[in-house]
């Protein structure tokens, strides 16, 4: 099996990578049937990153911290591991921005786009669901549109819901919400296109990022998933992706 290895820069990934392209060998992505991203869930999101231009799967091995979306770091057996892995396949976000030049930007996202404040004053963002207003003025430090993929990850941090894997909706959440106060987010189908605009954003300014790429001093966003864009990731069967998003719902840690 010809694999790409994308190793990440830490220590705990780099102190392996020599034996691992030894064992297995290194093709250039052009040529790999898969892609092994060795490291931490970051390194899972820039090796699936990598793997859109040319539609090859993607299996984690975990060299990081925590690895929610990575499998058990074993040096051998990789070539049978990823014979008998299953397949689950996501879809990113596509985050459109306008600055206040009029600057249009847009960048695809993994996990989630979020919007934040720049500044110690709390944006003031109205929000729209397929062109109908929703709320016409959310304070805020910020709010956030996350995949199931993503919903782990910083949606959590800021109190939204986990979305089991292969779930049709998208969480939208807020950041430090001020008005209105018990306004604590939603769940939107993910064929929706979800707009934010920002009020005042000259006095209040605002950036967006989708993941991390990040754009300052925006005036709108907008965000849909993009469905013609396949995302393969692949784990051990007895890693059970959507087993472990739904303990996560069950963990007090």
């Amino acid at each position: 099996m010809k694999i790409h290895f994308h190793i990440a820069k830490n220590k705990k990934a780099k102190v392996v990578a020599d034996e691992l392209l030894s064992l297995y060998g290194q093709v250039d992505l052009s040529r790999a049937e898969v892609i092994v991203a060795v490291g931490g869930d970051g390194a899972m999101l820039a090796a699936m990153r990598e793997s859109i231009t040319f539609n090859i799967p993607v299996f984690g091995l975990n060299r990081g911290n925590i690895g929610f979306l990575m499998n058990d770091f074993h040096k051998l057996n990789l070539i049978e591991r990823l014979k008998d892995a299953n397949e689950i396949i996501v879809h990113p976000l596509e985050m459109v921005a306008v600055d206040s030049k009029n600057k249009k930007y847009v960048e695809l996202a993994i996990n989630e786009v979020a919007i934040f404040r720049r500044t110690h004053q709390s944006a003031i963002i109205s929000i729209k669901i397929d062109d109908t207003e929703r709320l016409s003025e959310l304070t805020c430090d910020g709010v956030m549109v996350a995949t199931p993929v993503g919903s782990t990850a910083y949606n959590l941090s800021a109190h939204g819901p986990i979305l089991p894997i292969g779930s049709e909706i998208l969480a939208l959440t807020p950041i430090s919400p001020f008005r209105p106060r018990r306004w604590r987010g939603a769940l939107i189908k993910n064929k929706s296109i979800i707009e934010f605009n920002i009020i005042n954003p000259k006095l209040r300014p605002v950036s967006a990022s989708a993941d991390a790429k990040e754009v300052k001093n925006i005036k709108q966003v907008s965000v849909s998933q993009k469905h013609n864009i396949d995302l393969r990731i692949l784990y051990d069967k007895t890693n059970g992706m959507e087993d472990k998003y739904l303990k996560e719902q069950f963990s007090i840690g």
